[in-house]
């Protein structure tokens, strides 16, 4: 005969994973399920425990306990859309708002001292590096108020190298551009298109120029959706290492890259790479926050640098992140939204004439990106296509006009019918 500890567990998870417990759902009060199970209230509360370590449920204080979420799932989801996802998302984001605003009100009337972000955070962001074969001790971890505040900081502080020239590959980020450009900051450039990056050329910039760091985008690049090799990856850690340059890797768009593509930081044995991560492609745009691993010589100045133009990084929005992450909400959405780009990105490519697949291209869950044959009508283009992209804003300089940027809803016989004239 079950214990009346094990037969609390089993209804209520029960309850949770048919659907009659729902997320955000209020359980009974401890003194109403031992009056229901005819138990004590300490085996009650043990049962409560074990179901929040479980991560089935939360406490509220001066409250009680809510449903968290079912960590239990299949591993096939159920298709949703990406309205439904949109919903999906922001309620399980606002239940974690909701959490960390109960019982939390130092957070709300204290100022907080700790530069590197709130130490629960740094934790979950271990974790969630570790997932992501991202090795880290969580005292190198930071947190920024997103991924442009400790771009910026990094171009201000001094590296240990005592270089000063940012290297930019081409086509980039585009406010990493304007960062750079706006601060009149020494830069050089370096091509990186469908046919890669030419390493000869990378290994005598790194030889012969003083540069200070490397930004790069190693996986599902911006904008063209590039990702390095292995062995480019390979390459890249040594020739940081020979020539004394550090690596920036933004790796915003990991969470929709191949598991097996490791990271730049998981090939670097020498603390020459600095790793950026943010949320805004897999939760919301709105939710500025970062976090970074760092050199452990650079730490130290990194943070001093941040504590002069930031006093606290969110705090509300820290704790609330910690909390989508350790219940395993992150990781849920992650699988649904990864999942409903790949079913986008298919149903695009059935739209697209064979001729332009044939191109040099990436396919994104809602647009295309071409290299535009030689010789190209860029007049015709310009003048037939409606406000064309051909990702000016994404070099620093003067842009070549060689690749066109194209939504779902082109007209795709349009335009293989513009490069075929």
């Amino acid at each position: 005969m079950a214990s009346k500890y094990q037969e609390i567990l089993t209804t209520i998870v029960q309850q949770i994973e048919s659907g009659k417990l729902k997320r955000g759902d209020k359980l009974p009060s401890i003194r109403q399920l031992s009056s229901e199970f005819s138990c004590s209230k300490d085996t009650v509360q043990k049962a409560l425990s074990e179901l929040k370590y479980q991560k089935y449920i939360y406490p509220v204080p001066k409250s009680g306990y809510y449903v968290l979420e079912d960590n239990h799932e299949e591993e096939l989801l159920p298709e949703v859309s990406s309205s439904d996802y949109n919903n999906m998302a922001y309620e399980d984001f606002r239940t974690c708002m909701n959490e960390t605003l109960v019982g939390r009100e130092n957070y709300l009337f204290n100022y907080y001292h700790r530069q590197e972000g709130l130490e629960e955070l740094t934790q979950s962001l271990q974790t969630l590096f570790l997932d992501q074969a991202v090795y880290s001790k969580k005292e190198m971890i930071a947190v920024t108020s997103g991924t442009q505040q400790a771009l910026y900081i990094l171009s201000q502080m001094d590296f240990p190298n005592k270089k000063k020239t940012i290297l930019l590959e081409q086509p980039t980020y585009h406010r990493m551009n304007a960062l750079v450009k706006s601060q009149n900051l020494p830069y050089l450039t370096i091509d990186r298109s469908f046919g890669s990056l030419d390493f000869n050329v990378l290994e005598e910039l790194f030889r012969r120029e003083d540069i200070k760091f490397f930004y790069t985008i190693p996986r599902l690049s911006n904008p063209l959706g590039l990702s390095y090799s292995l062995k480019e990856k390979q390459l890249l850690v040594e020739l940081a290492q020979k020539y004394d340059v550090y690596i920036v890797e933004d790796d915003y768009m990991a969470d929709f890259d191949k598991t097996s593509n490791v990271s730049l930081h998981y090939l670097d044995t020498n603390d020459k790479v600095i790793y950026l991560k943010s949320f805004s492609a897999t939760l919301f745009p709105a939710l500025r926050l970062g976090g970074l691993v760092l050199p452990r010589k650079l730490l130290k100045n990194f943070l001093a640098y941040k504590s002069l133009i930031d006093y606290d990084t969110n705090l509300i929005m820290q704790k609330a992140l910690s909390l989508y992450i350790d219940n395993g909400m992150f990781a849920k959405n992650k699988k649904h939204l990864r999942q409903i780009r790949s079913q986008e990105r298919n149903e695009l490519e059935k739209e697209i004439p064979a001729a332009l697949l044939q191109l040099p291209h990436h396919l994104f869950h809602d647009s295309l990106v071409l290299e535009l044959p030689p010789k190209t009508n860029l007049a015709l283009l310009r003048h037939r296509l409606h406000a064309p992209d051909f990702l000016e804003k994404n070099y620093i300089t003067d842009c070549p006009y060689q690749f066109v940027h194209l939504k779902k809803d082109s007209n795709w016989q349009d335009v293989v019918s513009l490069l075929n004239s």
